[in-house]
């Protein structure tokens, strides 16, 4: 039997002031190129579908799997935001392991989420034995802000910083007061709860004396949860993974389009299935079996990041760039661009009258001209708000993220729908769709969640994409907004790739909140972190320019 290679647990990598980082590496018996993981949830807890050590030792790589500062094995003081001190370390430990023996010289940087983006940061720093970085379902601060429309991530926010709590609390002295583990506990397992507080930056359950970070300096922005980087130092290829529920899933495709624009001379490439921002990339998503195909293991998804990874070595050669699954037909396509070049689009135009909760709107191919509409509207109450539910979240508090039914939400009577003829023939809407809208609120501020559902003819709507805005940021923080003035809004649902079968409707579904995966507009212009109590406001959605764009090409 032959003998794949070892595994030495516990290596040293020393960074530039000395402080000693701990790893674990896989390496062949002969020197290999080195694929390096940084992790600050703990080396042996790495569990990704998209590349684990195991498969780049079977594939003939090395792979590093490092904590990083001040976590589990590693020395030095962990700090919960810390982006311009793992930039530096990411350098230092790939220049380190191509200097060793075990390496031929060659590295590459992977990972998922936080390992990702630590990967991004790593690039731009340009390290000279870099050969290439493989990030999946990743994004920064000017991109988060951007599909978030001003909105804050609540549930995400608050259960990254919970978690990150406990374990903070199980690294302490034995006699840490059980009264704090207790009052962290309650938020992991209730989380809902301490978020309808207000104000949010009052939160009980995550004051504990000595922990690194205040729920309140993240959600005012006075710390970064999200780094920023400058994607044009970042000069080696890029693979990008990412899935249609990903919570990153936009950020991560322009974060393809540009690389692509930036350095056209370089092979980056893209993978999109239909999967949400967890370890396991199941062909399960939601309550939709997309089909066996459709898992990470099915799409040899390991393997394809250690042929990229060859291809960086020995040439741009290979298959097409761009691996995205097609829902609705259930399969996978290939491409030499995203979007692919022979898509093509559509314009629908909304049409009333909608009545909230009963009768939806239209969207037809031909805007009706016949008579001007009156608005349509809802009222919205910040006390009650739509729930949360499916599509692009976090599964860190008690949410699921992917396609599941919303029939039951579009029955609130704060929710518009608005729905196409049944289809005569197959539709399919490839690539980024947005939402020009005339809306107008009587509050201080709004908020405007627009979600592209596919409805079954048994009468499921089954989220597609979603995006939001919130007035005051429409244009930039702080923008005015006219109390009772119809304003257009520009909302940008991101990309897809869908397949609306005959038989079935093109939907769409307005409403202004989304909680607790977005926090509740109270309406009353205050900051998120500090506003109290709002009341109940009077939106209204306007005719004649509203329009939903589909399969819409490259942002430019």
């Amino acid at each position: 039997m032959t003998e794949l290679g070892r595994i030495e647990g516990g290596v040293e990598t020393p960074m530039r002031d000395g402080v000693l980082l701990r790893g674990d590496l896989w390496r062949p018996a002969s020197p290999a190129p080195v694929v390096v993981f940084r992790t600050p949830y703990g080396r042996r807890q790495i569990s990704s579908d998209t590349l684990q050590p195991q498969h780049c030792l079977a594939g003939g790589f090395a792979a590093l799997v490092q904590d990083t500062r001040g976590r589990f094995d590693s020395d030095g003081e962990w700090q919960a935001v810390m982006w311009e001190q793992e930039a530096e370390d990411t350098y230092d430990t790939v220049e380190w392991a191509a200097a060793q023996p075990w390496c031929d010289g060659n590295v590459f940087l992977a990972g998922t989420s936080y390992l990702g983006i630590v990967a991004w940061l790593g690039a731009a720093e340009r390290p000279p034995h870099l050969r290439g970085i493989a990030p999946a379902m990743t994004t920064g601060a000017a991109a988060d802000l951007r599909d978030t429309g001003g909105a804050l991530r609540l549930d995400h926010l608050v259960g990254w910083l919970a978690y990150m709590a406990a374990d903070w609390l199980g690294r302490q002295s034995p006699d840490t007061d059980p009264a704090l583990a207790a009052k962290v506990a309650s938020l992991i397992h209730g989380p809902e709860r301490a978020m309808r507080r207000l104000p949010l930056a009052d939160m009980p359950e995550l004051d504990l004396p000595g922990f690194p970070i205040r729920i309140g300096d993240l959600l005012g922005g006075r710390v970064r949860a999200l780094p920023d980087w400058d994607p044009a130092a970042v000069e080696v290829p890029v693979l990008s993974v990412t899935g249609w529920y990903d919570v990153y899933a936009g950020a991560t495709i322009r974060g393809h389009l540009e690389m692509r624009r930036l350095r056209p001379d370089l092979r980056h490439e893209l993978i999109v299935g239909p999967w949400a921002h967890t370890g396991a990339l199941s062909h399960l998503q939601g309550e939709v079996n997309f089909g066996v195909a459709a898992s990470a293991a099915a799409a040899r998804l390991p393997a394809r990041h250690l042929e990229f990874f060859r291809r960086c070595l020995d040439g741009p050669g290979g298959s097409d760039p761009v691996l995205y699954f097609l829902m609705g037909a259930d399969e996978w396509r290939t491409a030499e661009q995203w979007p692919p070049a022979d898509v093509a689009g559509h314009v629908l135009h909304l049409t009333g009258p909608a009545v909230p909760g009963r009768t939806p709107g239209r969207l037809t191919a031909v805007p009706d001209t016949a008579s001007p509409a009156a608005p349509d509207g809802y009222v919205h109450d910040p006390a009650d708000p739509v729930p949360s539910r499916g599509g692009r979240v976090l599964h860190l508090g008690r949410l699921t993220p992917g396609p599941l039914d919303l029939s039951r939400t579009a029955a609130r009577p704060d929710v518009l729908l608005y729905l196409g003829d049944a289809l005569t023939e197959d539709i399919d809407v490839v690539g980024r769709v947005r939402l020009r809208l005339g809306f107008a609120t009587d509050a201080a501020d709004a908020d405007v969640m627009a979600r592209l559902v596919d409805h079954l003819p048994d009468g499921r709507l089954l989220p597609v994409c979603e995006g939001v805005v919130r007035l005051s940021h429409r244009d930039g923080p702080d923008t005015p907004v006219p109390r009772g003035e119809p304003v257009r809004l520009e909302i940008d649902l991101g990309h897809t790739a869908q397949r609306f079968r005959a038989g079935h409707r093109i939907g769409l579904m307005l409403s202004s909140s989304n909680f607790p995966h977005y926090d509740r507009n109270q309406g009353n212009g205050e900051p998120p972190a500090t506003a109290g109590p709002g009341t109940p406001s009077d939106h209204s959605v306007h005719y004649g320019t509203s329009v939903l764009i589909l399969g819409e090409g490259a942002e430019r």
